[in-house]
């Protein structure tokens, strides 16, 4: 048994150390200042499309990215991303431009539609053998066909409107060598009418999603 057991932990160990192993001649750890996985004498994907899925919660922004202990309720989102890179800027930075559809549903809520769009700004990420792990931040501006339970209590507290207001979406995406064009992506998707200046809101609503990134 304890043989079988070493064997089956070495085993495990290896093919960790094989999806990790980056390719000849590169090194195992570093910042990309560039697509770390184009391949070589092809064009970096300028394209890609996001579907994800996602639970409210009741938290604000600060209390939400707190994702394993936030206060989650049983209302939900689901939806779908286009985005476009723009321009390559130094340091390994990419400026965008995103547009989403959504719809938001659930016990408290009834079924509503969300339409947005905004810059997006990401990093090609830190490589770690054949994994790259990339920061991105957008903003932008959402517009709901019908605000959810959370958002009505929080603009009847301050006589404002949930309708209009202001998106933004921290994200970190996962990737691997062997799949470059797919990524598996966590973001925030926040609605806010920061502090008062849009629809005389202050904290509106706060998703957090899990979803894939399809780039070409």
């Amino acid at each position: 048994m304890r043989t079988s057991r070493c064997l089956a932990f070495a085993s495990a160990f290896l093919a960790v150390m094989t999806a990790f192993a980056p390719a000849t001649g590169e090194p195992f750890l570093y910042f990309a200042t560039d697509d770390p996985f184009v391949e070589p004498g092809k064009p970096a994907t300028r394209n890609d499309i996001y579907i994800f899925g996602g639970v409210s919660t009741q938290d604000t922004f600060g209390g939400a990215l707190r994702f394993w202990d936030t206060d989650y309720t049983s209302n939900y989102m689901i939806g779908a991303v286009y985005g476009r890179d723009f321009y390559e800027l130094p340091a390994g930075f990419v400026l965008g431009g995103v547009a989403g559809l959504g719809l938001r549903f659930g016990d408290d809520d009834d079924a509503s539609g969300e339409l947005w769009a905004g810059m997006r700004l990401r990093h090609h990420g830190l490589v770690i053998g054949n994994v790259a792990i990339s920061p991105g931040f957008t903003a932008g501006f959402s517009l709901v066909t019908d605000p959810t339970q959370i958002e009505q209590e929080r603009a009847a507290t301050r006589d404002g409107d949930a309708t209009f207001l202001g998106f933004v979406g921290p994200e970190i995406a996962i990737r691997f060598r062997q799949a470059p064009n797919l990524e598996l992506v966590y973001q925030i998707h926040h609605r806010s009418g920061a502090n008062g200046t849009i629809g005389d809101m202050g904290e509106g609503s706060n998703v957090n999603t899990l979803g894939l990134r399809y780039r070409f």
